[in-house]
């Protein structure tokens, strides 16, 4: 199985989100991330783009400083199992607007906070990310 974590510049969210689902998961499924418009932060690792993601999620022992933004494609899209983004619908490609493969969440983008926000923002995706690990018996 294959599941695949939007946000809007992969950078933060998605990022988050993919290394927990991996760590997770017990390798019975992987995960990937991707942005819907990463801007100037494509092909930038998060460590240099995301300094606060990279310390908050150190502080539970993953790792994601060599991680590198990336845009969604839509084979990436078409590559996944399940899709699961942090951004409003109407911010999604319309091929993924109406998939069925879709699932959306309401986490906050994490870009303008201190660290304190990113470690907040970092366990409301924890939590959500361990009951989906649930809900597919992956555990």
């Amino acid at each position: 199985m294959k599941v695949l974590f939007i946000c809007k510049a992969n950078v933060g969210r998605s990022q988050m989100a993919e290394a927990i689902f991996n760590s997770l998961a017990n390798s019975k499924a992987i995960s990937s991330s991707a942005g819907v418009d990463p801007g100037s932060y494509e092909g930038k690792r998060i460590v240099e783009a995301g300094p606060n993601v990279t310390a908050c999620m150190k502080d539970i022992g993953l790792d994601v400083s060599d991680k590198v933004s990336k845009k969604l494609t839509e084979s990436m899209a078409n590559d996944a199992d399940i899709i699961v983004a942090m951004v409003s619908k109407n911010m999604l490609p319309s091929y993924l607007q109406s998939s069925a493969k879709l699932i959306l969440w309401d986490i906050k983008d994490p870009k303008f906070m201190d660290y304190t926000g990113h470690v907040e923002i970092r366990n409301q995706i924890y939590e959500k990310v361990k009951e989906l690990v649930k809900e597919l018996n992956l555990n």
